[in-house]
């Protein structure tokens, strides 16, 4: 297996599409995708493409449009509390690398696209890891109808989104699981990355 972390810009519908990725041509695929106030280099300075690709994996993780170095693009423009438009890049992405099914590990905006993705398109969603996913509160009831395996992620000390969401959600996705961590800000995956990745592997394991 190559270690190598290799970027890359694509043409992507009408603009230039950046992103990382870790191929070892495994059998199973995992997209990552940051949130509002980051990009896929987050990802990976925390190590994520390293722990994910020892896991078997190979790994994806694209600047969103407009963001990072990634080209702003009406079709999938996104604002704060409007992440609607977050399924069709994702299925226009994963088309483009060509994976037909992947677990989505997503932060923040990041992880409300993750929960999207497991009700919008589950046929190309093999699981979903969402870290404090935002603006996904008015989706609740469509949540009941995920059938796909779930992990949410909250630090205890989250006050961008509150960890009181994250029991409600859990409550509603049957078989969901909810691991808080403790003393951990919104960024949790930041700020304790070996306490992250310890339950993002034991979740993956799992399945």
């Amino acid at each position: 297996m190559s270690d190598e972390i290799k970027q890359e810009y694509m043409q992507f519908n009408s603009g230039t599409l950046f992103h990382r990725k870790l191929e070892s041509g495994a059998g199973r695929n995992i997209i990552l995708l940051h949130g509002w106030s980051f990009t896929s280099r987050n990802w990976k300075d925390v190590g994520a493409f390293q722990h994910l690709g020892d896991l078997g994996f190979n790994v994806y993780a694209p600047d969103y449009p407009g963001f990072g170095n990634s080209d702003p693009q009406d079709s999938y423009a996104v604002r704060r509390g409007d992440i609607s438009r977050g399924t069709e890049f994702l299925r226009d992405y994963l088309k483009l690398i060509g994976v037909k099914k992947s677990y989505i590990l997503g932060a923040s905006m990041g992880g409300g696209m993750a929960v999207m993705a497991a009700m919008d398109m589950p046929e190309s969603v093999d699981g979903i890891i969402a870290v404090a996913p935002a603006w996904v509160e008015d989706q609740k009831a469509r949540m009941a109808g995920i059938d796909k395996p779930v992990l949410f992620i909250w630090g205890s000390n989250d006050n961008v989104v509150l960890p009181a969401l994250g029991k409600q959600y859990a409550s509603i996705i049957r078989g969901s699981r909810l691991e808080i961590v403790q003393d951990a800000p919104h960024p949790v995956y930041i700020d304790q990355p070996m306490r992250f990745f310890s339950i993002v592997t034991d979740f993956l394991r799992s399945h």
